[in-house]
């Protein structure tokens, strides 16, 4: 019963975003401020390496769907607090209650937001997929399921790889890179559609059409109701969750290697796997079996400690906003551990030309230490 029970820690996480905008004032800070509790307990929690034992699946899929309905009733009860009055008096405490708001829609977006669409898009069925469509319009990347599934999943840890962070990228230049770079798919798909059917680009008959609409009607339907100030807040809040989010994909990859076309091995994704973080994520952080076979569902999949190991993703997320701090604490000393104990001699040879690429000294220098699983 526990394995089930624990993803509505993930519910519960939006409920108090959703509690708080009903309150209104200071109130409105709730949702973020499930940042820094998860970040506490992330930082107590210990290595978990169980394997999930559901006998229902279905059952286990409730806490998904409960999760769609619960982030409506987030945007709806801030597009309902901004009619009503924000339950505060005076220009600071006004502006300090509206940046919690679009700080608790950002954070609520991006976690557990994303980790739900990724799970839902990798679904066969047609109302799941629809289902993370939607969602992922409320981080303005409605058409994430077309070059995640069909780029992502062929060449992760290669240069074509819209989602892929070489050695010694910052992420700052990376989130830009990467939102653009992923558009250049869409409208590539769009445009093969559109050849195909002889529809217009922004005719009804390709996605195109739909994703923006899709993307656009949330802020809509907010500042119908809210007003014109919760609309555009609605807005800036999908914008920045966006870029929020290719700041986690920043991380996943993070100067990997892999010989374009080679299997999935054990050793191509980093992986975190404490409690909170295999939780809030939906299990995408036991990331490498999901590289191994991404049509298992996110309670088949199995944790590999034997696989490469970040550090907790709250820990990673901060320092990756902090560019010495992420290169000097976590990427070099990872990557160079990983260079040396998990790479083939075709990935050292690639890992070496991309620590040269990157200005990063080298540790290949010295002889080699032949890992004889990964040389055979």
């Amino acid at each position: 019963m526990t394995d089930y029970l624990r993803y509505y820690l993930c519910s519960l996480t939006v409920l108090a975003g959703v509690v708080g905008m009903l309150l209104g004032g200071y109130w409105m800070w709730a949702g973020v401020g499930t940042f820094f509790v998860l970040a506490g307990l992330d930082m107590l929690s210990r290595p978990d390496y169980a394997v999930r034992r559901f006998r229902h699946p279905r059952l286990a899929d409730v806490p998904l769907y409960l999760h769609c309905a619960l982030m409506v009733a987030l945007y709806a009860a801030f597009a309902w607090r901004m009619r009503a009055g924000l339950g505060v008096d005076g220009t600071l405490p006004v502006v300090i209650a509206l940046i919690g708001a679009v700080a608790s829609l950002v954070w609520l977006n991006a976690v557990p937001n994303v980790p739900v669409a990724h799970e839902l898009m990798h679904r066969k069925d047609w109302f799941s997929r629809g289902l993370a469509k939607f969602i992922s319009a409320m981080f303005a990347d409605a058409h994430r399921d077309i070059p995640h599934l069909y780029t992502h999943h062929i060449h992760f840890d290669t240069e074509a790889d819209a989602d892929y962070a070489p050695r010694g990228s910052s992420v700052y230049p990376f989130m830009w890179r990467c939102t653009k770079r992923n558009f250049q798919e869409l409208l590539s798909a769009a445009r093969k559609r559109r050849d195909v059917t002889g529809a217009p680009l922004w005719s009804p008959r390709n996605m195109l059409f739909w994703e923006f609409s899709l993307l656009l009607s949330i802020p809509l339907a907010v500042g119908l109701y809210g007003g014109v100030l919760a609309g555009v807040l609605t807005l800036v809040a999908q914008i920045s969750s966006k870029f929020f989010l290719e700041a986690l994909n920043y991380i996943q990859h993070y100067g990997l290697v892999r010989v374009p076309g080679s299997p999935t091995r054990l050793h191509h994704t980093w992986n975190h796997l404490t409690w909170i973080d295999r939780t809030i994520g939906y299990e995408i952080t036991t990331h490498v079996d999901h590289h191994i076979d991404p049509d298992l569902r996110f309670d088949q999949l199995v944790p590999h400690p034997d696989a490469p190991q970040m550090p907790n993703l709250f820990v990673c997320a901060v320092s990756a906003f902090i560019p010495p701090l992420w290169y000097r604490r976590i990427a070099k000393p990872l990557l160079k551990d990983w260079d040396l104990r998990f790479a083939s001699p075709q990935e050292r040879q690639i890992a070496r030309e991309a620590n040269r690429k990157a200005g990063w000294p080298d540790w290949f220098a010295d002889p080699l230490p032949q890992n004889p699983a990964q040389a055979a």
